[in-house]
């Protein structure tokens, strides 16, 4: 189907749902394609910033039989426009019907995405249950690490996938394309499914109720259980170093590896650290080929080390330095680090990048309650880490706490504050600072304390208050800012995260009461929420409060995460006794029941690199010179053309895609001085969103000279399809700044397709009043509100001439004066006596850029 740009009128962020990303994947469907999409439950900037998402959409489409595509909840205003035009909810690369796919698959990393997730089918026209759906509408399938306890959104899905996905999404495609070859039924489908390692069919269990609390049985004899499935190895299949490049800002704006899987450390309310055991390391020559492969495929001037404990990767010291040798000008970020890890060595390897906060997570104030949840973690160790962070530099320090820890007191909320105190003493300056963010508790499935209660609401706010007013007491908001999760939000994720079969009333009633992106401060709606708790006959306290601790069947016991019952009662018994236990990478096997040596399910070490790898010699890869002295450098002016779906970016997004267009092809960028250094890069002048320009001219410096004779045939292969060169030359090093040689603009303005008859006569006004201007009979006034103030501009001395072509097109020129040049919008606006600038009935361009040499 053809992208309908009429959808984009009034929507705020238009990038968020225009295609053609550099890397996304477009092929042809026939019969015998399986055609899916990928779903992700979130805006666009979420999910393009989602490792495991981007790195399925990549796997899935090495398959020369599958071709997958990419679909993210839109936003009000799209949404809006949708309904308002009858248009059922599509895909992204090809705008594709999502009820006319084969697979429509949901990442789900998060209980409170489950109302986004009804929101898209609703747009789509998809019934919400399974039940309610036939071999007419796609087979919805859903993984991520929140499908450890599917069962309050069973009902919506065929089959769930359980763990990891590697290889499993390949294996669930195979059999859905050979049931689409085959003609076979829905039904035949789902058996064939069942039999794949780690794929839940929720149909076939049936949810029994027991008081506030529900369990699964079976309903096939040789069903029992669903055991989470494990890619034994990272190393078997190639980094995925081809993201599709936003063309809007993401969360994440940088290119994201994988270092390592799972964590050993056992901290006893971490899920992530029970259910993705084993711990499996990537290859660092793998990761450092990765980043070059990735830096060259995107553009990118960041890359983060992605994993759950990054310092326990073993050969980090290596990684980052082979990292800092092959692409010395990449910035390089890691997530959340464990405090005792970082060397000297290790921090000053880091520094060289750009620097910005660092993450600490102690979770706990005081060491009693850091040995009953088993961190690992001294006093000592945060602070001594804290302290070498700010020597070494780092100005701010963001520091993670949880409430509501099983057996915490008020003198283990007090000791946040108190080891705050403690790590901001360590500052050496009044520069530097700290954020201290504080989450509640939410015990999860598959953890030791998936049996515990979770504190109320009025107990969540009094324990933030005591941290809150012990802060003020210590520093302003300046040295310590002080951040909490919503307590509404965590009551309602963890009656999700235990929750049965009988929320999904609870769900669809939340949703017709209007809830979706409900992890949005600004759109979470706690009132609609307790009303459809009400209405579904719960009681949202009396859910909070359910003791799960003598519950022998739980909503999820019928799911396996290899880590034994037996093991997770005897943590929570050594918690209850405040006893720790070691990392069983570096201790003793403490018998969780995952590793399996016959099925290769172990704990898996990188292997050391032999030696540290050389510099590249690519342009974009060298160190360039950010600071100091600065030689020579090469000026150069590019033109080119930018077609209608670019013209829908912002001014600055469109700058981040030359910009990293640029560096895909290699060229050495020169960068400005100063603590954030930027390329010197410029624009003759900022087009506005919506205009379409058939001549753009840009400059830029280089460090060294480039050779221009094959810049256009390249500018191609990296360059999105609309972005069209059109001539580079170099200039002059005397030449003036590009904005100030930049004289005027010629525009085209024609009747578009679907016009309707009142801008044919409009057209003509405008061409008789532009007359009038030009021979100054008429002024020009545009009126602007300026804090509540209303102030007239005349731009008549800027429009010079109108021109009508045999075609009936009319051809302006506007006029820079005193540095200011107009809209063109406000221009034809004026022209033809309306209040605001056209948004349809009219196509203009801008043709020409009139710069002098």
């Amino acid at each position: 189907m053809k992208f309908d740009f009429e959808l984009l009128n009034g929507v705020e962020k238009p990038g968020r749902y225009l295609n053609r990303e550099v890397n996304s994947v477009y092929k042809d469907v026939t019969d015998t394609t399986l055609h899916m999409a990928l779903a992700f439950p979130d805006l666009y900037e979420l999910g393009m910033s989602n490792y495991g998402f981007l790195l399925l959409y990549q796997l899935i489409n090495r398959e020369a039989d599958f071709y997958c595509e990419r679909v993210f909840t839109p936003a009000d205003d799209f949404s809006e426009n949708l309904k308002d035009k009858n248009c059922p909810l599509f895909t992204l690369e090809t705008s594709t019907a999502l009820k006319d796919l084969d697979l429509l698959g949901f990442s789900l990393s998060y209980e409170m995405a489950y109302t986004n997730v009804l929101m898209m089918l609703e747009l789509a026209d998809i019934p919400f249950a399974a039940v309610d759906r036939d071999e007419d509408f796609p087979l919805l399938i859903a993984g991520g690490p929140s499908m450890v306890n599917p069962e309050p959104i069973a009902p919506l899905f065929d089959a769930i996938l359980i763990g990891d996905g590697e290889e499993a999404i390949i294996e669930i495609g195979r059999i859905v394309l050979a049931n689409k070859r085959g003609g076979g039924t829905r039904s035949e489908l789902l058996l064939q499914l069942a039999e794949i390692d780690g794929v839940y069919i929720p149909s076939f269990f049936h949810a029994e109720n027991s008081g506030l609390t529900s369990f699964a049985t079976p309903l096939q004899e040789n069903y029992q259980s669903v055991q989470r499935r494990i890619f034994s190895d990272l190393n078997k299949i190639p980094l995925p170093t081809t993201p599709p490049v936003p063309l809007i800002q993401a969360v994440h704006d940088r290119l994201a590896l994988e270092i390592s899987r799972g964590c050993s450390r056992g901290c006893r309310f971490c899920q992530a650290g029970m259910i993705y055991r084993p711990v499996r390391e990537q290859s660092p020559e793998a990761l450092i080929a990765g980043v070059v492969a990735g830096a060259q495929a995107t553009g990118m001037d960041e890359v983060s080390l992605l994993s759950l404990s990054v310092g326990d990767y073993s050969e980090l010291l290596e990684l980052v330095k082979g990292v800092r040798l092959t692409c010395p000008a990449l910035n390089l970020s890691l997530p959340s680090v464990r405090a005792g890890v970082l060397t000297d060595d290790l921090l000053v390897a880091l520094k060289k990048s750009r620097q910005g906060g660092f993450t600490i997570a102690p979770e706990a104030g005081t060491q009693r309650l850091r040995d009953v949840i088993n961190k690992g973690l001294s006093e000592a160790d945060i602070l001594d880490t804290i302290e070498k962070l700010f020597a070494q530099g780092w100005d701010l320090i963001k520091l993670y706490f949880m409430i509501g820890l099983p057996s915490e007191n008020d003198a283990d909320i007090e000791g946040i504050v108190e080891l705050c105190g403690k790590a901001l003493r360590r500052a050496q300056s009044k520069r530097q600072r700290l954020n201290v963010s504080v989450s509640t508790f939410v015990p999860k499935p598959h953890t030791p304390f998936q049996w515990e209660c979770q504190i109320d609401l009025n107990e969540t706010i009094r324990r933030q208050d005591i941290i809150r007013h012990g802060l003020k007491k210590i520093a302003s908001p300046k040295r310590i800012n002080f951040k909490w999760h919503d307590g509404r939000v965590s009551l309602l994720e963890g009656i999700f995260s235990r929750g049965g079969r009988y929320l999904w009333p609870v769900l669809l009633k939340a949703r017709s009461l209007g809830c979706s992106f409900d992890a949005w401060s600004d759109r979470f709606n706690y009132k609609n929420w307790q009303q459809a708790f009400t209405e579904s006959g719960f009681d949202l306290d009396n859910l909070v409060a359910t003791d799960f601790s003598e519950i022998t069947s739980l909503p999820w016991s019928h799911i396996d995460c290899r880590v034994s019952e037996k093991f997770l009662r005897r943590e929570r018994n050594k918690a209850l006794h405040e006893e720790t236990t070691a990392d069983c990478r570096f201790a003793e096997c403490h018998g969780c029941g995952v590793c399996q040596p016959k099925e290769n399910l172990k704990n898996l070490k990188a292997v050391a690199l032999s030696k540290l790898p050389q510099p590249l010699s690519g342009a974009p890869l060298k160190q360039q010179i950010l600071n100091g002295d600065q030689p020579r450098q090469w000026r150069y002016q590019l033109s080119f053309s930018r077609g209608r779906r670019l013209s829908y970016l912002s001014h600055l997004e469109n700058v981040a895609l030359i910009i990293r267009g640029l560096r895909r092809l290699e060229i050495p960028l020169a960068f400005s001085q100063g603590f954030h250094p930027h390329p010197k890069v410029s624009f003759s002048h900022a087009l506005p969103v919506g205009l379409a320009s058939e001549h753009e001219v840009m400059e830029f410096r280089t460090q060294s000279p480039i050779d221009l004779s094959s810049l256009a045939g390249d500018w191609i292969k990296v360059m999105p399809k609309e972005l069209k060169f059109k001539e580079v030359f170099e200039l002059n090093g005397r030449a003036a700044a590009l904005d100030r040689r930049l004289k005027g603009c010629r525009y085209r303005v024609e009747i578009s397709d679907d016009n309707s008859s009142d801008w044919s006569n409009l057209l003509l006004e405008v061409e008789t009043c532009a007359r009038q201007v030009i021979a100054e009979d008429k002024s020009l006034i545009v009126k602007r509100v300026k804090k509540g103030k209303v102030r007239e501009l005349n731009l008549a001395p800027h429009l010079k001439m109108v021109e009508k072509t045999q075609a009936g097109e009319l051809l302006l020129e506007v006029c820079v004066l005193d540095g200011r040049n107009p809209n063109i919008f406000d221009i034809i606006a004026a022209l033809a006596g309306l209040e605001q600038r056209p948004d349809g009935g009219i196509v203009i361009t801008k043709v020409e850029s009139l710069i002098v040499s």
